[in-house]
């Protein structure tokens, strides 16, 4: 997530927080700075005052941070999602063990698509898209997917407030262009698209991601799982992905 409109210091303690969430171990001060690309001394300051008001213990035998029991108290008043943990994730991971390919998790947030979960792919060349990144629903495939099996109205809707956002121009993206792939969308189980696909790329230029909607209990907040990674290695895929993908989907409908 970008740092503009927060507060620089805030924005990366939290990232340094979603570090540890992904890893799920405790992490050096190098870990952190290599996968953040943050500023060394203002990592360290970073963890010295989260640990000072008791929200990390810092093991002085390793060198290693670790998220406190305090902090996990903070939040355990939150309930977890049954269907998400129990249904989503595991489909998640049966996903990135078949394919070897980064898996994401999706919902729409206003104009955009938040990932909120992501599995690292096993691949030895792969991409990464971090919890917290966000894309344009009327620019990117899996939001195609899941605006075109949703009211044509309120699609069209969304696409407007984009425009007037100054996310996107007409010229770039024209109306008609989008109504065309929602009717291309609207006919298809899953998808499958390239960064070059888009007028305004925010992926790797190499990078794709498949994608299908997930049935979702009633008043759930809408879903769809991402395969993503190099675009020559999902091509050469597509076959085995697909099918993973609407197998993953078929056992979800039966639960």
């Amino acid at each position: 997530m970008s740092d503009q409109g927060l507060v620089k210091s805030a924005a990366r303690a939290f990232a340094i927080l979603e570090a540890f969430g992904q890893a799920r171990r405790p992490l050096r001060l190098r870990d952190l700075v290599g996968q953040l690309g943050f500023p060394r001394s203002s990592v360290a300051e970073l963890l010295k005052s989260m640990t000072a008001q008791g929200y990390l213990s810092f093991d002085t035998r390793t060198h290693a941070y670790m998220p406190s029991a305090r902090l996990a108290a903070l939040v355990a008043w939150v309930p977890a999602d049954d269907f998400e943990q129990s249904v989503v994730l595991p489909a998640m991971r049966a996903l990135r063990d078949a394919t070897g390919e980064l898996v994401v998790l999706g919902t729409p947030s206003g104009i955009h698509l938040d990932y909120v979960e992501s599995l690292r792919a096993t691949e030895p060349i792969q991409l990464y898209i971090a919890p917290g990144t966000r894309r344009l629903l009327v620019q990117n495939a899996a939001g195609w997917l899941l605006l075109a099996h949703g009211p044509r109205d309120a699609a069209m809707a969304l696409y407007d407030r984009t425009i007037e956002a100054g996310e996107l121009t007409t010229a770039e993206f024209s109306r008609a262009d989008f109504a065309a792939r929602l009717d291309e969308h609207a006919k298809l189980q899953t998808c499958f698209s390239t960064a070059r696909d888009y007028v305004r790329p925010t992926a790797h230029w190499r990078g794709a991601l498949a994608a299908f909607l997930v049935p979702t209990p009633p008043g759930h907040r809408p879903l769809i799982i991402g395969i993503g990674g190099l675009a020559e290695q999902l091509i050469a895929k597509r076959p085995l992905i697909e099918a993973a993908m609407l197998a993953e989907r078929e056992k979800m409908l039966k639960k």
